[in-house]
C-alpha cells in the first residue's frame, strides 16, 4: 500500500466550497460555492476551469450527471436546482418546487431523473428530460440536509436535522425504514457500491455505517475532533474519506475498521470529499476556499475480509494513523499566511509549480435564456 498523493493545489472560489463532483470519465470535476458559482475544473488542460453564475445565493450541492456528463446540476439557497451544460455557450435550465433553501440534489445511475433536499423538510423526485415532477417525500420533521438515491435506484437515503437517517422507495414514495440517532443530526449521507450499506456523518463528530438488509448499524466511528460534515465511499468499497470541522480529512480502512491516514493541509473544516469515478483521485476541500486533488494509491492492494466488524471502531487504533501533509502546508498555517485579501491569499503559493496563470473563464448562465433541457439529453425514457 502506498501513501496518498497530492496532484494539484486549485483556488478559484471567493468563499467556501461546498460540494465536489466528478464526471464518468475523471478529466474534469465539478465545485460549487457559498459565492454562488459552481466551476468545472479540468485536470489536465491548459484551461484551467470554468466559472458559472446564475444562481442569486448560495449554492450548496453538485451532481454531475453520470449518464452522458452533458450536464451538471446545483442545488442553491435561492430556493431553485440548476441544470447545467459544462460548456462555454453556458446554457442552464432551471427546476423550482421547494419553498426554502435546496440543500442537495442527486442523479439517478442513468441521470433520467434527480433528488433535491430542502430546508421545508421534504424531498422531492423529478424526470429531467421534461421538467416534469414525480412526487414528493415527506417524513422528515426538520431540515433535509442530504437525500441520495442507491446505487440501483431502488431506495433513497436522506438525512436531516431531526436526527434521523431515512429510506424511501421512490416508487411509492413511502418511508420504509427510519434509523434514529439520539445526539446527532446527520449532515451527508453515501451509499457503499453494492448497495447494501448506507453511512451518515453527524455533527456530534461520528460517522455510522448501516446494513440496509438487516436494518442495525454494523460500524461506528468516534475518531474525529468536530463535527463530520463529509464523507464518500471508495469504488471498490474498501475504503472510505471523510472530512470534518477539524480541518482534517480521514481515511478510513473499512475491512480493518481503523483509520489509516489524516490528511492535513486545509486550515478552515473540510466540506466537501469525492472519490472520482473510477476510483484513481479523490478532492478534498473547504471552508478556506481550497480544493485539493489527490491520487488515491491507498486502494492498491484489496482484501477479502469482511466489512463487518465484531466491535465498533469506538476509540482510536492502537496503531496510529499515518498523517500526511502537502508541501506546502506550513505556509498554510493561521500565524504566518492567512490573508485579510484574494490576491494576499493566492500569493501565497506562488512558490508552488501547481499555482500557473489564471486561464480560468467566466460563463454567466443568465443571458442564455432559450436553452432548452432536451438539447442536451435524450428525451426517450
Amino acid at each position: 500500500m502506498s501513501d496518498p498523493v497530492l496532484l494539484r493545489h486549485l483556488k478559484g472560489h471567493k468563499s467556501k466550497v461546498t460540494g465536489i463532483s466528478f464526471n464518468q470519465e475523471g478529466n474534469r470535476f465539478a465545485t460549487s460555492s457559498s459565492d454562488n458559482t459552481a466551476i468545472v475544473w479540468n485536470i489536465n488542460e491548459q484551461v484551467r476551469c470554468m466559472r458559472f453564475e446564475a444562481h442569486t445565493d448560495v449554492v450548496n450541492d453538485i451532481c454531475w450527471s453520470p449518464a452522458n456528463g452533458q450536464i451538471v446540476a446545483t442545488a442553491s439557497k435561492d430556493r431553485t436546482v440548476k441544470i447545467w451544460t459544462p460548456a462555454l455557450m453556458g446554457n442552464c435550465d432551471e427546476f423550482r418546487a421547494h419553498t426554502s433553501n435546496v440543500r442537495s440534489v442527486d442523479f439517478d445511475s442513468r441521470g433520467r431523473k434527480l433528488i433535491t433536499a430542502s430546508d421545508d423538510k421534504s424531498i422531492k423526485l423529478w424526470r429531467v428530460s421534461r421538467k416534469h415532477f414525480i412526487s414528493s417525500f415527506t417524513g422528515h420533521t426538520n431540515w433535509v440536509r442530504c437525500a441520495r438515491f442507491s446505487p440501483d435506484d431502488k431506495l433513497i437515503a436522506s438525512c436531516g436535522d431531526d436526527r434521523t437517517l431515512k429510506l424511501f422507495d421512490p416508487n411509492s414514495g413511502q418511508c420504509v425504514h427510519s434509523f434514529v440517532d439520539q445526539k446527532g443530526a446527520g449532515n451527508k449521507v453515501a451509499w457503499h457500491p453494492d448497495g447494501s450499506l448506507v453511512a451518515i456523518a453527524l455533527d456530534n463528530a461520528r460517522v455510522k455505517i448501516f446494513d440496509i438488509r438487516i436494518r442495525k448499524l454494523i460500524q461506528y466511528y468516534r475518531i474525529f475532533e468536530g463535527a463530520v460534515n463529509t464523507l464518500d465511499f471508495h469504488t471498490s468499497g474498501h475504503y472510505m474519506i471523510t472530512g470534518s470541522d477539524d480541518a482534517a480529512v480521514k481515511v478510513i480502512d473499512l475491512l480493518e475498521g481503523r483509520h489509516i491516514y489524516t490528511l492535513t493541509g486545509h486550515t478552515g473544516p473540510v466540506t466537501a470529499v469525492k472519490f472520482s469515478k473510477d476510483g484513481q483521485l479523490f478532492a478534498t476541500a473547504s471552508e478556506d476556499r481550497h480544493i485539493m486533488l489527490w491520487k488515491v494509491n491507498f486502494a492498491s492492494e484489496t482484501s477479502e475480509n469482511s466489512l463487518y466488524s465484531s466491535e465498533c471502531s469506538d476509540q482510536q487504533p492502537q496503531d496510529a494513523p499515518k498523517q500526511l501533509a502537502p508541501p506546502f502546508s506550513k505556509k498554510l498555517t493561521y500565524d504566518e499566511s492567512r490573508g485579510t485579501d484574494d490576491d494576499d491569499e493566492g500569493s501565497r503559493f506562488n512558490e508552488n509549480k501547481e499555482n500557473h496563470p489564471d486561464t480560468s473563464i467566466l460563463v454567466d448562465a443568465r443571458k442564455t435564456d432559450n436553452f432548452h433541457l432536451t438539447d442536451a439529453i435524450e428525451v426517450c425514457e
